[in-house]
């Protein structure tokens, strides 16, 4: 029988050793896994800078208007409580007013308008009558030049969360302006009031889905005052016509 002898065992080992570690120095190393930078958030001027560019773009759009604290100034001598409109660029619009008038409870005003012509229903049995244009309480079509003069009329504008709205992701966005501010929309807007403007910007689009308007618009309105204006069906066609006639047709 043959023994290995004590410095053979060694030879072996090291031979072993020398083998492992050939091995390991052959083996590929491990792909490095990339660095994934953090999406970078991105600015409030920015959004309002892209948003107002989107508003000016569009071509038909459906509005809805609350009163939320229904202290805002009358309406055509009633108490304004929600309206909805349709807006075709470049300026036609189509207005529906519920409102609570003196001695009638509620009443449905109506005004329609198209290019320099516009009128005015009072009631559902009432006729249509003239209206001067610049009486024209909203001018919807002017909402793209407010947005796009924003970038310098608004002040301490930052982001202040993100929330669903319309079944949306949205950001909202709040900052203050001067009342004066709002004339291409709201044609009879008074000066000399801080308005605080909340918007909710669609996060994928870029569109306005919602805005919040908190004080002081017209004189007459209490300060707490907010209105809550929605933005719907955004380039959906929509036909907007002058009435038959002023006699109510």
């Amino acid at each position: 029988m043959r023994f290995t002898t004590p410095a053979r065992m060694l030879s072996l080992a090291a031979l072993l050793i020398c083998s492992l570690l050939l091995a390991a120095a052959c083996e590929e190393e491990p792909t490095p896994t990339p660095t994934i930078e953090p999406t970078p958030t991105p600015r409030a001027e920015d959004f309002i800078a892209t948003v107002g560019q989107n508003v000016a773009a569009m071509n038909t759009a459906k509005f809805g208007m609350i009163d939320e604290t229904e202290t805002g100034a009358k309406f055509f001598g009633t108490t304004f409580k929600s309206m909805e409109a349709q807006v075709k660029a470049p300026d036609s619009l189509i207005m529906k007013v519920e409102v609570v008038a003196p001695l009638f409870g509620f009443v449905r005003i109506q005004i329609v308008k198209v290019g320099d012509q516009a009128f005015i229903k009072l009631s559902d049995d009432a006729p249509w009558n003239p209206l001067p244009p610049d009486q024209v309480p909203f001018n919807f079509a002017g909402m793209g030049t407010v947005f796009a003069g924003l970038p310098d009329t608004i002040q301490d504008v930052a982001m202040v969360g993100r929330e669903e709205v319309q079944g949306a992701q949205t950001i909202r966005v709040e900052g203050v302006i001067d009342s004066e501010a709002l004339l291409p929309l709201i044609t009879t807007a008074n000066p000399g009031h801080p308005v605080t403007l909340t918007f909710w910007i669609d996060e994928n689009e870029l569109v306005l889905r919602q805005l919040r308007l908190a004080g002081q618009i017209y004189d007459e309105d209490a300060p707490e005052t907010t209105r809550l204006l929605t933005v719907e069906d955004i380039n959906v066609p929509v036909d907007i016509q002058l009435p038959d006639s002023a006699s109510g047709q």
